[in-house]
């Protein structure tokens, strides 16, 4: 009976070992596995902000939410997974608000809608950075995509600029006028007649 004892002891200390060794094992497979992608997307975590002119320097300067998600997002986590999956967390919540404050002089449709897009490429990436194993190639794809919307965001600036700094022709102004308090008109009428047909028995 001892020996049965002694034999049923020593099978469960050998199980015991040999899983706390493959715990050890995986533990380490892991630690190596998620240092080689630290270092792969440590290369690709390369974010560029383009030259603005100086008319839209200006607004984006002032432009606080668009400093804070810009600074955020050019700070390059250096120590860890981690690191990456805290700093895109926070560069996520900043990059919501972006279409919301755009500064008068460019919060148009075109612009809120790149910085809409912007955002989703953001919220992607912040996505697959928190996925247990990290998908390397969509988060290196990602991080040129969000390049691609930076660059077209800041083109959009432009865009808007030059519209702006066009002469426009002769009379141009007071035609424009014209139609818009013809437009205004058309609306106020419309608006009386459906009040006068909604007061009728």
């Amino acid at each position: 009976m001892k020996q049965f004892i002694t034999f049923l002891s020593l099978a469960i200390l050998l199980v015991s070992c040999n899983d706390f060794e493959n715990q050890k094992a995986d533990s380490t497979k892991e630690i190596e596995r998620n240092e080689v992608v630290f270092k792969n997307i440590s290369k690709e975590w390369q974010f560029t902000f383009p030259k603005a002119k100086p008319e839209a320097e200006k607004e984006l300067l002032e432009w606080n939410n668009w400093q804070q998600f810009k600074s955020e997002l050019e700070q390059k986590p250096k120590t860890s997974i981690l690191a990456f999956q805290m700093k895109i967390k926070n560069v996520t919540i900043k990059s919501d608000s972006l279409s919301l404050t755009v500064p008068e002089p460019f919060n148009t449709p075109q612009v809120r809608s790149r910085l809409v897009t912007l955002s989703t490429k953001i919220n992607s990436l912040n996505t697959y950075m928190h996925l247990q194993l990290i998908p390397q190639k969509q988060v290196s794809q990602l991080i040129k995509e969000v390049n691609g919307e930076i660059k077209g965001f800041y083109i959009q600036l432009d865009e808007i600029l030059i519209k702006k700094a066009i002469p426009r022709e002769i009379g141009e102004e007071e035609m424009i006028r014209a139609f818009d308090t013809t437009r205004f008109a058309t609306q106020k009428f419309s608006e009386s007649n459906l009040k006068n047909e909604q007061k009728e028995p």
